[in-house]
């Protein structure tokens, strides 16, 4: 194997290293702010992270595992100002 034959290996280690990262840090924030999202949008953006890190070895599927993932979030996202008020 020469070094040409490598490149893309390498770009792809570092792209799908690239996604673990995302996925271990919408992880944390769902860990870290559980009052700021409701018990379904957590319980379907874990689901979409799961299946991210199953795809890791496929960067345009774990990719787009996360993006669902943050989109769970945003659309489960609560309003604190609304909970302040209460």
């Amino acid at each position: 194997m020469n070094l040409v034959d490598a490149a893309p290996a390498l770009a792809d280690v570092g792209v799908t290293d690239a996604c673990q990262d995302d996925i271990k840090d919408l992880q944390d924030k769902i860990n870290d702010n559980k009052d700021d999202y409701t018990a379904e949008s957590r319980r379907k953006a874990k689901a979409q992270l799961s299946a991210a890190r199953t795809n890791r070895m496929n960067p345009a599927k774990c990719r787009g595992n996360v993006l669902d993932a943050r989109k769970e979030l945003q659309e489960g996202r609560r309003d604190k100002n609304k909970k302040d008020r209460d």
